[in-house]
């Protein structure tokens, strides 16, 4: 049973080949602030608004202190004295550097007194909430739910807690995160998350900082796959679209099978990358497809690696969760320029043939860029 229940106090509906993408708290609290953070984040959600069919926020809102000497993190619930909104950068910084104590009372009673168990100089001082995103979504949006977390337990529980250990002898994690109460929250946190995102079979989206967690079991690629990734590289206007125009794109009668077709193009583009790279084989891949319906073969546009930045994916049929920024060095290394064949396989006509309709859809999407691509030949 899935450790994610659903706002409504059931666990979120799952139907046969259904798409997740959960966006945990914990694992993406460094970048839940206000300004620049917020909008890479909020154009992450809407590319994945036309991979996924459901995205899961977190509820709730996260305090964490860590420092030199220890930490402290807690989730609460939103309540009309503590309403959730997003730290400013002003904020956050104000608040590093500044004693914290966490006092426990081992007694019963009001007037029982409180000792303290944890006391530390901030080294980092997070206020996160993902909240603030529904106040945005546009009236009848059904495929974004807010869910609470059960901590793992079981084989899940085990497998973080193998993973934490892991990663706590990491040299590498220890050079990246010198501060080891903020190394040992981070590597926590992400573990948890992608432990919990993983046992449910979703996609799971982190922040970069916590993507270096991730990173250390990458070069396992018999468990660990990239998933997601397809849109940025093939749609980057999306991210800057309303979200209205995101609701009406996923209304679109095609979009199941538009859904299949990148899952395909980055099976395609996973195998093709070592000759390439892995931004060059996606957009190789998707051109192949729409070669069945256009007499011309037209450049997909290029995007620059920061638009990729950061977008998190996770796998449906195991442990699988990575993010891209990492990929993009150790799989695509020197070779984003390499054109790669433009042999078109037969099969993928066939096939494309009985399903065109996903075409429409590009079509669609299309329209929406500033550019368009027949300007851009």
């Amino acid at each position: 049973m899935s450790s994610w229940r659903g706002s409504s106090g059931a666990y979120p509906h799952r139907v046969p080949n259904e798409s997740v993408l959960v966006v945990p708290l914990r694992s993406n609290a460094s970048t839940l602030l206000a300004g620049a953070h917020i909008a890479a984040l909020r154009r992450r959600l809407k590319f994945a608004s036309l991979f996924f069919d459901l995205l899961l926020l977190e509820t709730g809102i996260f305090r964490v202190h860590a420092g030199p000497t220890g930490a402290s993190s807690f989730i609460v619930p939103p309540s009309e004295e503590d309403r959730p909104r997003w730290q400013t950068p002003a904020e956050r910084h104000a608040a590093t550097g500044v004693p914290f104590v966490v006092s426990v009372s081992p007694e019963a009673g009001p007037d029982a007194p409180a000792r303290p168990v944890v006391s530390s100089v901030a080294s980092i001082s997070w206020t996160a909430t993902l909240h603030p995103f529904a106040d945005e979504l546009p009236p009848g949006t059904d495929w974004v739910d807010f869910v609470t977390s059960k901590n793992p337990r079981g084989d899940v529980g085990q497998l973080a807690q193998r993973w934490t250990q892991e990663d706590g002898r990491s040299r590498a994690l220890e050079r990246a995160i010198p501060v080891k109460f903020v190394r040992d929250t981070v590597i926590a946190s992400a573990n948890r998350d992608l432990a919990l995102a993983a046992a449910a079979r979703w996609a799971v989206t982190v922040d970069p900082l916590h993507v270096q967690v991730a990173a250390q079991r990458f070069n396992d690629d018999k468990t660990w796959k990239l998933r997601g990734y397809a849109v940025p590289i093939l749609f980057p206007w999306v991210g800057d679209l309303p979200w209205e125009a995101i609701a009406d794109l996923r209304r679109d009668k095609y979009m199941a099978r538009f859904r299949a077709e990148l899952r395909e193009v980055e099976e395609e583009a996973i195998a093709e990358a070592a000759h390439g790279g892995i931004k060059t084989a996606a957009e190789h891949a998707y051109r192949r497809r729409l070669a069945g319906y256009r007499e011309t073969l037209p450049s997909v546009g290029g995007i620059a690696h920061r638009t990729l930045t950061g977008f998190v994916i996770g796998g449906i049929a195991g442990f699988y969760a990575y993010g891209i920024i990492g990929p993009l060095g150790t799989v695509a290394g020197a070779g984003l320029g390499t054109a790669a064949t433009t042999v078109i396989d037969i099969r993928d006509i066939i096939r494309g043939r009985r399903s065109r309709g996903w075409v429409a859809l590009d079509e669609r999407i299309e329209a929406l860029r500033p550019t368009p691509r027949a300007q851009r030949r």
